[in-house]
């Protein structure tokens, strides 16, 4: 698109400019670093930076326009009168609508985002292209993108869509987090499906509310659901069976449940081990009896999800073939080896709580030791709740560092202690991560079950002084490594 008809987008926020080449547009972007040929750079004011200190720059790497809100006298500088709003309005159309040009489908809820999409994608890879967006990264075309968010940021969202598309993607797999939704990240995108997985307690510090948790998410099916759409919900969560209650007309709906049978999607539990779990699906005359390599309750909901999700595209015979098959979701409940140690997300006190619930029913070992600990910077009522849970299901409980950020190491964990009921379990504190790991698995025996959770599959650790390389898995294959030897 020429500049000067890329500017006609821009006439409801009043452009004023003096001098402009009617150079080609292809790209927009509010990140200097990228604004090469081709992309326009457009000036947000964040709460941290201001993007119009970044001009220069912007200009520098090659950007042939710059749209912001300061009165600057500058060749190829564009005033409008706000950036945020037009960013809403013409990347949609920019972009022509990528979200409509294939299947679209989108997964919320407070656990099981990325082990929905990881499975949904490994369903229908074998049948059509996949691009999927989540909170371990971007990947579509033999492309893996290092994530910067769950969900990015409007603008680079539709880019991404665009990419994906234009790279023969079919089907679009996105976790769609409550954040995002409540900042209008995904603008108009409309999705062709849309999964509920379940809401808990999290993100108090953004939302101030579950309530307003629950809103932020309810808007993805209420306003971004394609017509004659379908909604997947997990009705054995409260959330889920309040948001069906919730749901505009002509949706089209699939309860998942263990315990209804009149939910279209019922999931009977034959046999839960620490290889995974034997199910039977039954759905409007189909059913299926089979065994899935993901161990625990949780997994069983998301692979139902998925499964309901998926069968859309394939038909369920394929897709409970596939589910059959084998996926493996890096950092959720992961065994390293055939050792007796396992690497979570858990960073919730729900999710902690399934998992620990998991390790207890399966009934192959007498003792579990779990190590944990709670983000900086974020919802800090958490805290105390995820001690008492990690007390209460474990015997041996080890507060450590889990990307403390901005805040006092001492006073996050002071916070996750204060939940601890030290009468139920012994208790200690190794801040050093790499630490805690060691003193977690050198506690234990071929019986003992070690949890090092909240972290997963991510591989870093986010101190004051920044990021830097931190993999708990690496860690736990360091430590195992020299026991055997």
């Amino acid at each position: 698109m020429k500049i000067f008809d890329f500017i006609k987008l821009l006439e409801r926020f009043e452009p004023r400019f003096t001098d402009l080449d009617d150079s080609d547009i292809v790209k927009i972007t509010a990140d200097s670093r990228e604004a090469s040929n081709g992309y326009a750079f457009f000036c947000v004011r964040g709460s941290k930076s201001d993007a119009h200190d970044f001009i220069g720059s912007a200009f520098a790497n090659g950007a042939p326009l710059v749209v912001g809100e300061k009165p600057l006298e500058l060749r190829n500088y564009v005033q409008i009168s706000s950036v945020r709003d037009a960013l809403d309005e013409i990347l949609p159309g920019f972009y022509g609508y990528p979200d409509r040009k294939g299947a679209a489908i989108g997964v919320t809820g407070t656990n099981g985002k990325t082990s929905t999409t990881f499975i949904v994608e490994h369903i229908l890879e074998k049948s059509m292209s996949c691009g999927v967006i989540g909170t371990l990264h971007y990947k579509y075309a033999d492309r893996l993108i290092p994530a910067e968010n769950t969900t990015p940021v409007n603008w680079r969202w539709y880019s991404l869509l665009d990419d994906m598309r234009r790279c023969g993607v079919e089907a679009v797999i996105s976790e769609v987090s409550s954040h995002a939704l409540a900042e209008n990240r995904i603008g108009k995108t409309l999705f062709d499906v849309v999964v509920f997985t379940n809401l808990t307690r999290d993100h108090m510090d953004f939302h101030k509310t579950v309530e307003n948790y629950y809103e932020a998410k309810r808007r993805l099916f209420t306003e971004h659901l394609t017509e004659g759409g379908t909604a997947v919900i997990n009705i054995d969560d409260e959330f889920g069976r309040r948001l069906c209650s919730e749901l505009p007309a002509g949706v089209n709906l699939i309860r998942i449940s263990t315990a209804d049978r009149s939910a279209e999607l019922f999931v009977k539990i034959l046999e839960l081990t620490t290889a995974g779990s034997r199910i039977r699906l039954e759905m409007d005359g189909f059913s299926e009896e089979l065994t899935i390599p993901l161990v625990g309750k949780f997994n069983i909901y998301n692979a139902a999800g998925s499964f309901a999700a998926a069968q859309i595209f394939v038909g369920r015979e394929t897709a409970a073939k596939r589910l059959a098959e084998g996926v493996s979701v890096p950092g959720r409940l992961e065994r390293i080896g055939r050792s007796s140690v396992f690497v979570d997300y858990a960073h919730t006190p729900d999710a902690l709580e399934n998992v620990l619930n998991t390790l207890n029913e399966l009934g192959v070992y007498s003792k579990i030791i779990t190590v944990v600990g709670a983000g900086g910077d974020r919802d800090r009522g958490k805290r105390p709740l995820m001690g008492a849970v990690s007390c209460r299901l474990s015997d041996m409980v080890i507060l450590t560092d889990d990307n403390p950020r901005t805040e006092d190491p001492d006073a996050i964990v002071s916070e996750i202690f204060a939940g601890c009921d030290t009468s139920r379990c012994r208790v200690e504190i190794v801040r050093d991560r790499a630490s805690a790991i060691r003193r977690a698995i050198e506690s234990s025996d071929e019986k003992t079950a070690v949890l090092i959770a909240g972290k997963g599959a991510e591989d870093y650790q986010i101190t004051k002084s920044g990021k830097h390389h931190f993999s708990d898995r690496e860690e736990v294959e360091k430590v195992l490594k020299e026991r055997e030897a």
